[in-house]
């Protein structure tokens, strides 16, 4: 395996994403903006900041994309040569690549805005969460379809099971300084700010544990890959 090959894998897949990706961000500024204008006449609160706003609407998108990703880049670029090592590696590239463009993407938007409304709550720490956040869905969509893609459905059910016992294990690393990854929504609040912030040694450590689940589902994704036999049709 090159490491050419495989930034240069990562870069095609990363740039066909992003295609998606134009259209995922495009409705969440068009909701935003329809929810904010609605808001003013109708006189009802949502969370009134583009990147907060953002946050549960990625981790979903980013879920359903590793899912499309595992059923379409890997058995295609297999089938045109690449070796499956390649192809995971490249692949977790460029999910890793788009997982810090979105968030990076809605804090320039959120900046933008707050030339207008004058209103910018942004820190280190929530910018950091994000991108773990959409980065580990990203790998549990990707697993889970793998389980389906080489075994029968039954087994795949296995790996819900367990791609909801890594979700769980992740949401633990964070619970005891941060909000839990179901509580999305308020970890971007004033509320919490004090306990994410980036110089705190309890984030760190929680960052680490983090990156150390990651690169565990990283290791079953490439060992379930390994010897995957890819269906012709």
């Amino acid at each position: 395996m090159k490491t050419n090959n495989v930034m240069k894998l990562a870069k095609d897949i990363y740039i066909e994403q992003m295609k998606w990706s134009a259209w995922f961000i495009g409705i969440i500024i068009a909701v935003y903006t329809g929810l904010g204008i609605a808001g003013s006449y109708y006189n009802f609160s949502f969370i009134n900041n583009l990147f907060m706003f953002s946050a549960g609407s990625s981790m979903i998108y980013m879920f359903v994309i590793g899912i499309i990703a595992g059923a379409s880049f890997l058995p295609q670029f297999v089938k045109l040569g690449v070796t499956r090592k390649t192809c995971v590696y490249g692949m977790a590239v460029a999910a890793l690549y788009l997982s810090v463009t979105l968030p990076l993407i809605f804090s320039l938007l959120a900046l933008i805005e707050s030339l207008v409304t004058g209103m910018f709550e942004f820190n280190f720490a929530s910018f950091v969460l994000y991108v773990f956040d959409i980065f580990i869905v990203y790998l549990l969509g990707w697993m889970i379809n793998i389980g389906f893609y080489k075994f029968n459905w039954i087994i795949g059910l296995f790996f819900i099971v367990l791609a909801i016992f890594i979700d769980f294990i992740y949401a633990l690393i964070w619970s005891g300084n941060i909000t839990p990854l179901y509580e999305l929504s308020d970890l971007f609040t004033k509320v919490f700010e004090p306990n994410i912030l980036y110089s705190d040694l309890s984030f760190l450590i929680s960052s680490i544990q983090a990156l150390l689940l990651i690169v565990i589902t990283l290791i079953i994704i490439r060992l379930l890959t390994r010897n995957m036999p890819i269906k012709i049709k």
